[in-house]
């Protein structure tokens, strides 16, 4: 069966701001019932709050690999964009985590986001939707929203999330269709910002309503860590 929709994990940021690599840090906030039923927890409780051993690129395969089991049109394999410089770090790693679709990589010259993008395009010939390594609170319901936005309005080059407090669209948890390559080719040629890519006209807006804002916050510094949002699975 051809797979309609195949799913990218954005992993090759240089994380200048938390000043390590996001992907392969560790996170608080997952379901205590999971964790405990695979023995993942270093330790149960403390002041309420759950811990445990596995990281951001965990999560996000995690994540997409829920959606893989549940709809059969989307590509079987999960596909990491990075730069080529961590794939052999990043495959070493992925070894050790549990209950995740195969993965594959789509390598890059770390020219930024559009270059990952591009790069994406190239191999997969089909629409692409993106997860970003450091936005470990989305949750499938938020992505579903996405997917069946594409299903039913398949004409637009982008599908995402908007503020409707400040028109701020989410660039990088997003489903682009291929039409978006040229877009994107321009913007990295003629360095506008990635933000301004797309016309208008083709981006399919949705709404954000106040839990899908905490569900979309991405961790940048270190203080981000320590944010308190409850993530049911």
């Amino acid at each position: 069966m051809n797979k309609k929709l195949a799913l990218v994990v954005l992993a090759g940021g240089k994380s200048l701001r938390m000043g390590q690599d996001k992907a392969t840090m560790k996170l608080s906030c997952l379901p205590q019932a999971y964790l405990i039923k695979h023995d993942y927890l270093i330790f149960s409780q403390k002041e309420k709050q759950v811990f445990f051993q596995l990281d951001f690129l965990w999560q996000s395969l995690w994540t997409f690999s829920k959606l893989i089991k549940k709809y059969d049109f989307i590509d079987t394999t999960i596909y990491i964009s990075c730069r080529k410089e961590q794939k052999e770090f990043f495959a070493k790693h992925i070894l050790q985590y549990p209950d995740i679709a195969p993965c594959e990589f789509i390598l890059d010259d770390g020219n930024g986001v559009c270059d990952a993008f591009i790069t994406s395009f190239e191999k997969l010939d089909k629409p692409i939707l993106c997860l970003p390594c450091d936005a470990p609170y989305v949750q499938v319901e938020d992505l579903e929203q996405i997917i069946f936005a594409w299903q039913k309005n398949p004409q637009y080059y982008q599908y995402t999330f908007v503020d409707p407090n400040n028109d701020r669209r989410e660039t990088l948890i997003s489903l682009y269709t291929q039409n978006a390559k040229n877009a994107f080719i321009n913007s990295m040629h003629n360095k506008i910002r990635i933000q301004n890519s797309i016309d208008l006209a083709y981006i399919y807006q949705i709404p954000f309503t106040e839990k899908l804002r905490k569900n979309l916050h991405n961790i940048n510094k270190k203080e981000d860590l320590f944010l308190e949002i409850n993530i049911i699975h």
